[in-house]
């Protein structure tokens, strides 16, 4: 399991399994970048605000987690207000030696819409906050020829630049996640940022 807290309005949160703290506080903009394995089985996932009993989310109750299994917990600013958690399976099928691939998950609630480019390259186009949690082709990886390109997000349809990197790697056979996170007024781990 992966643990991602994009959830710019919420306070530090920490996940539980039942009553049981599994993570230390996790800061809005914080993620795991390596799988942690769990206990197969039946979880009940909720997320507390740190060192508090105050519930920020919760994933339905009986998830099951499968050994065999990578998954990605995601909470989020819903953009109807409040903070929602989403389990993703993450499917690695990709068997092309001489491809990377990627998925691009837009998380900032205080941009309605982005196009995100690799280079000059618009990859993905129109993509609304949160959208990967009803669209659930958004959390599958895609194919991209491996090499290392400039990223950015700009405003649907504009050439407004919200964020961006000046060099991102992107090795055959590696799978990667992009994130447009941070809101408008952000300072920091809050800021618009792309990675």
């Amino acid at each position: 399991v992966s643990v991602v807290n994009m959830s710019h309005k919420a306070p530090a949160v920490e996940m539980l399994f039942g009553d049981q703290k599994v993570t230390t506080p996790i800061n809005p903009g914080a993620y795991f970048s390596r799988y942690s394995t769990v206990d197969p089985g039946a979880k009940n996932v909720s997320f507390k605000k740190a060192s508090s009993d105050s519930l920020v989310a919760s994933l339905p109750a009986g998830d099951y987690y499968d050994s065999s299994k990578f998954y990605t917990v995601l909470l989020y600013d819903n953009p109807g207000g409040g903070s929602k958690a989403v389990r993703i399976a993450d499917i690695f099928s990709g068997n092309d030696a001489n491809r990377a691939y990627y998925r691009f998950y837009q998380l900032s609630v205080d941009m309605p819409s982005v196009d995100l480019y690799f280079g000059n390259n618009k990859v993905e186009g129109n993509r609304m906050p949160a959208d990967n949690v009803n669209s659930p082709s958004y959390n599958q990886f895609k194919a991209i020829d491996p090499g290392s390109f400039s990223l950015k997000a700009t405003a649907a349809g504009t050439d407004s630049v919200i964020a961006s990197t000046t060099f991102s790697h992107f090795a055959a056979m590696g799978y990667y996640t992009i994130f447009l996170k941070g809101v408008k007024g952000g300072t920091g781990a809050g800021s618009f940022t792309i990675e």
